[in-house]
């Protein structure tokens, strides 16, 4: 038997996501069955379990992208791991669960220099960021690139990225509280709090190579004004809750326009190159280049506490639940 977290309906998470008591399946000869330890809550989750994804996710369902765990039973076919083995099972949810069956190829190596909890969390936003800075905009020293939400836990780990690519960038947040936050980190830290605050931030700031956008609405706008003909926006999320608005295409036709989602990308790429991608990563996570903020820690069983502790998403560290 094993504790499962799982959606039965969609609909707000805290109100429809419920601890249950399954039945462990036989092991299939082709998988692994990998005991798992830590698992993040990110807002990839809350948005399935809402049903923003209705169309692919078939329910019932047990959510969890990020999640890090050891190989406990290997199935007869399976070579190249090993029970005791530190691992991430990527590509499908399921992570909300004591033991998750997958397949062997799906497994992300995890290096004994990093933590359980730093396993955990060090997937979902670090390579997010890792692809967007060196596969998207393609980094280098030098450029100008401008973050929002940088505050977050996204935002601070890009920061540390870029930093260690010879990048400063400009950073946007929301509130005093933020600001603080990156106090003496940063040089250009814009406060956009009210409108016409990031127009006024980035005056005298334009020609900038490249913006990394996780808020969406009208000022989507304001950021591609900023930016180089030919310049980088790359939209990665949406935490106004508002779309881009339809003429931000129209006045900014010189934008090198691109959407960012790390599942489009692991599904559309060989497994042996989402490994080298994640060993990058993992590497700058050892090197404390970057780092995630644990702010509390929940059993599994206790998911109804943890998701409300959780959201709505805000700075200052994220919830596991072990």
């Amino acid at each position: 038997m094993q504790y499962q977290a799982v959606v039965r309906k969609f609909g707000p998470a805290e109100e429809v996501v419920a601890i249950e008591r399954a039945e462990l399946a036989p092991l299939s000869r082709d998988q692994v069955r990998v005991r798992l330890l830590a698992r993040s809550i990110n807002p990839s989750d809350i948005i399935t379990i809402s049903g923003a994804y209705a169309r692919r996710t078939a329910l019932p369902f047990v959510p969890g992208f990020e999640a890090f765990g050891v190989v406990e039973e290997c199935g007869e076919e399976v070579h190249g791991l090993v029970p005791g083995m530190r691992v991430l099972p990527v590509r499908s949810a399921g992570g909300w669960q004591e033991f998750k069956d997958t397949d062997p190829s799906w497994c992300l190596r995890v290096p004994d220099a990093l933590s359980d909890f730093e396993a955990a969390t060090s997937y979902v936003n670090p390579m997010t960021a890792w692809l967007m800075l060196h596969r998207k905009i393609g980094l280098r020293p030098g450029m100008r690139i401008a973050i929002n939400a940088a505050a977050s836990s996204i935002g601070s780990i890009l920061i540390g990225m870029a930093n260690a690519a010879g990048v400063e960038p400009v950073a946007i947040v929301r509130s005093e509280q933020s600001r603080a936050r990156l106090s003496g980190r940063l040089e250009a830290v814009i406060l956009d709090m009210a409108d016409g605050d990031l127009a006024a931030g980035l005056a005298g700031l334009h020609g900038l190579d490249a913006v990394l956008d996780c808020v969406g609405g009208a000022r989507a706008s304001t950021l591609a004004d900023a930016l180089k003909s030919g310049g980088h926006f790359v939209h990665y999320g949406l935490m106004s809750g508002e779309s881009i608005p339809p003429s931000f295409w129209a006045s900014h036709p010189d934008v090198a326009f691109s959407y960012f989602h790390l599942r489009e990308w692991v599904h559309s790429e060989a497994m042996s190159e989402v490994q080298r991608a994640y060993a990058e990563v993992a590497a700058q996570i050892a090197a404390k280049v970057i780092a995630t903020d644990v702010r509390e820690v929940f059993p599994l069983e206790k998911v109804g506490d943890a998701l409300r502790a959780a959201l709505p998403f805000r700075t200052g560290g994220k919830v596991l639940l072990v």
